[in-house]
């Protein structure tokens, strides 16, 4: 037993250490390793003060785009183009981390509305049931729900056709 809980600790530590896999008690999960060009670090978060990767924001400040006049609660999983430009002309949409499908991929959120991780449901694309999947909020109707990070990106460029996602780029690839 305490060697089993040794092993488990030191792949524990090593997934923390090396944002890889750790195991949980019931499957092996990856660590988050959204990448460093998030919300958390960005210079328009109020918290930052202007600073880039500020290496002490005030923790008592919630986290707020100044450029885009929202709070963002999900700050080190959040992103958009700005980051890199450091601009404060907006440029293309926000992002959050969507499913982890061979990696890491961004999805664009739909205008203020920031889509959200959920267990089981059936995707509102191409009716498949899915364990692990993506719901965005609608005003008029029930939520929408989708078993990939395409299919969830196929029915935003339907609702924003005028509107480019680079940040999404590689999920068409995939």
């Amino acid at each position: 037993m305490q060697k089993l809980f040794r092993q488990t600790m030191i792949l524990g530590l090593n997934s923390v250490l090396n944002c890889g896999p750790h195991v949980s008690q019931r499957k092996l999960v990856k660590m988050p390793n959204g990448g460093p060009d998030n919300c958390g670090t960005c210079g328009f978060n109020r918290r930052n003060r202007g600073v880039w990767r500020n290496p002490v924001p005030d923790e008592q400040q919630l986290s707020f785009c100044e450029i885009r006049g929202l709070t963002v609660l999900a700050d080190h999983w959040t992103y958009c183009q700005n980051w890199h430009t450091r601009t404060k002309k907006l440029i293309g949409p926000i992002y959050a981390s969507g499913l982890y499908e061979n990696g890491y991929r961004r999805i664009p959120w739909h205008g203020a509305v920031e889509p959200e991780s959920i267990g089981a449901g059936a995707c509102s694309e191409c009716g498949k049931t899915f364990a692990d999947g993506i719901a965005i909020a609608s005003v008029e109707s029930a939520r929408l729900v989708f078993c990939s990070n395409l299919h969830y990106l196929q029915w935003w460029k339907r609702q924003h056709p005028e509107e480019d996602a680079p940040m999404s780029d590689d999920i068409w690839e995939h």
